[in-house]
């Protein structure tokens, strides 16, 4: 059962202030902040053989940076890799790609020149401190430009994709994966995935699903609306996502790095074959993974976890079961055994098993409604940091908040 407990019992660890520095462009000059760049080592992972057309790119363009802060950016992604270190897209202005050094109290400008206007469609993927990429899709949306840097945004280099949307992975500075969205109608959505060994220089197109291209396959259907894609290495990997149908879970697994998908079914409980669902990309931690599954009953939506222990070949849950069913939210994995859940009104519930039990505990914070991103990552001393996100208003603001136990929180961004 879930049980209420005292505030003091969630002890987490939040550790993350902001220096930011602006561009030169009043009277006063605006300090540079300065830091050492690391030295950059990619982890080689052997690419299975796939057939496919490599996509021809010019020449990238190498941009040099300095880090001004930007003040009261309106941020709308957010991805945090320790207590101290950030990156986030803001959508004011023409948008801006940021970093933060200081838990988010202030956010440095790191946006390449000429990279355009930066809306809310932009994908942010965050290897680490140092290694990521921004895609900004063109205009019909069917191709962008995808920005890389490996130094933490004193450098960037640019490269035409063959995509303008898409859930983007990569598992090391080099090799990636992009599930590129290619139109959606009447309860289906067509895509295409496409993979990369060179940092997002060139992508190869290794499966589609469009029946009025040439080579389409339909063993990832056509049918049903895509919403996350995880990769475990280079060959496994999975997508989800919602479909009408009752007692459907929409999981379908590679083991040849997207070629060939199949379905993986989940084990359902007797009576809740009556029922919706819709899963969420699987999280993992080596061969510990967590499903997460929103269950839509007639007068409310639950969720819960499926977990794995052997690297997602198998997966056990029980919806039938009390103690690991809460309400809906957004769920915040910061290791194997802690993970939170909250959709931003008082009650925000967490797991310190492993998703096998959820407790429940009243927060400061009420943003029901608006909230956008939950991050839980671990701290120092086996502490944990948390942020939260909410969407932009009609007036184009947005609010970040952090907590150092899951249950008070400190505005960032008012």
């Amino acid at each position: 059962m879930i049980r209420k407990i005292h505030p003091a019992i969630l002890t987490v660890g939040l550790i993350i202030l902001a220096c930011f520095l602006q561009a030169c462009s009043a009277a006063t000059p605006t300090p540079v902040h300065a830091y050492t760049v690391p030295v950059y080592t990619a982890t080689v992972i052997s690419e299975p053989s796939v057939t496919g057309t490599p996509v021809p790119i010019p020449t990238s363009t190498r941009i040099h940076l300095a880090l001004p802060e930007l003040a009261s950016p309106e941020l709308a992604r957010i991805a945090f890799q320790d207590e101290n270190n950030g990156w986030g897209i803001a959508v004011n202005d023409n948008g801006y790609v940021l970093r933060t050094v200081d838990s988010g109290s202030s956010w440095l400008n790191v946006t390449p020149p000429g990279i355009g206007n930066i809306g809310l469609s932009a994908v942010l993927t965050v290897l680490d401190t140092d290694t990521v990429w921004v895609l900004v899709p063109s205009t019909d949306f069917f191709s962008g430009t995808l920005y890389r840097t490996g130094d933490g945004g004193m450098l960037w280099n640019s490269y035409p994709v063959p995509f303008g949307g898409a859930f983007i992975q990569f598992l090391d500075g080099m090799h990636g994966r992009a599930l590129a969205e290619r139109g959606a109608a009447a309860g289906s959505e067509a895509v295409e995935l496409f993979q990369t060994s060179d940092g997002g220089a060139t992508w190869t197109s290794v499966f589609h699903d469009d029946p009025s291209q040439p080579g389409s396959s339909d063993s990832l259907p056509l049918a049903g609306i895509k919403n996350g894609m995880t990769f475990l290495d280079a060959n496994t990997g999975w997508v989800t996502g919602s479909i009408p149908a009752a007692g459907e879970v929409y999981l379908y697994v590679t083991h040849d790095g997207g070629v060939i998908w199949s379905k993986q079914e989940l084990p359902l409980p007797a009576g809740y074959e009556k029922y919706q669902y819709v899963p969420q990309a699987p999280v993992f931690f080596g061969k510990d993974g967590f499903l997460p599954l929103m269950i839509y009953l007639p007068d409310r939506v639950n969720l819960t976890f499926f977990v794995t222990h052997d690297g997602g070949l198998t997966w056990s849950g029980n919806p039938g079961e009390a103690s690991k069913v809460i309400q809906a939210g957004l769920a915040a994995f910061a290791d194997p055994q802690h993970a939170w859940s909250w959709d931003g009104g008082p009650e925000l519930y967490f797991t310190t098993d492993g998703a096998e039990t959820w407790q429940n505990a009243s927060t400061t914070l009420n943003i029901s409604g608006r909230l956008s991103q939950l991050q839980f990552i671990t701290a120092s001393a086996g502490q944990f940091t948390g942020w939260a996100l909410t969407r932009t208003d009609e007036a184009g603001h947005s609010q970040l908040y952090r907590t150092r136990d899951g249950m008070n929180w400190t505005s960032l961004l008012p």
